[in-house]
């Protein structure tokens, strides 16, 4: 049988992934769920250094650098060997 697909949702959904800033919000929010239960592990050094280094790049308004870093900090953090570390 089909799915039915809501095209409102699409379309919303759609404009936010190209709208730079909500990416990098998604980016980090993801981040942030991440190193919630890693506050004591001895990777978190490594993770905050990322997380300043793309505070830096928001602050010089390289938006795309910010988000980029962003989302290859997530995907890590997501990657299920990342579990361990």
């Amino acid at each position: 049988m089909g799915e039915v697909i809501d095209l409102e949702a699409f379309r919303r959904e759609r404009q936010r992934r190209l709208d730079p800033l909500a990416r990098l919000d998604d980016a980090i929010g993801r981040v942030e769920r991440m190193i919630a239960p890693r506050r004591s592990h001895p990777s978190l050094a490594r993770i905050e250094g990322e997380l300043a280094a793309i505070t830096e790049a928001v602050s010089e308004q390289r938006v795309e650098v910010a988000i980029e870093r962003a989302e290859r900090l997530a995907d890590r953090l997501e990657h299920p060997t990342a579990a361990g570390h």
